[in-house]
């Protein structure tokens, strides 16, 4: 291999590497996560779990005893045991990440 050719496949690999640079740093920003009035991060695209989901994200974060309310704009309110207590969760229907968490009463 003559040492021209490397020097050129060299700086083709280089041009090509920095044109797709710009593109990559533009589909991470459009793509990415986007926050709601309250601060809360969600997807921009949401596909909603469906209660079974739900319930198995909660019940993987140590709650058992869980029960679910009515969903209002892509979040649910759900009622779960966590130790000695009962909590009133607000859980993301998008994620089933746990966004807020009020203890109410012992169990």
């Amino acid at each position: 291999m003559k040492v021209t050719t490397l020097i050129r496949a060299v700086v083709l690999g280089l041009a090509l590497s920095a044109s797709i640079l710009p593109a990559q740093a533009q589909m991470q920003f459009q793509f990415g996560f986007g926050t709601d009035g309250f601060g809360f991060r969600r997807p921009l695209i949401c596909l909603e779990l469906t209660d079974r989901q739900i319930r198995n994200a909660v019940s993987n974060q140590g709650y058992h005893d869980i029960f679910l309310n009515a969903p209002i704009d892509r979040r649910v309110q759900v009622r779960a045991t966590r130790g000695d207590w009962v909590y009133l969760l607000r859980v993301s229907t998008c994620t089933g990440a746990i966004l807020d968490r009020e203890r109410l009463r012992r169990s």
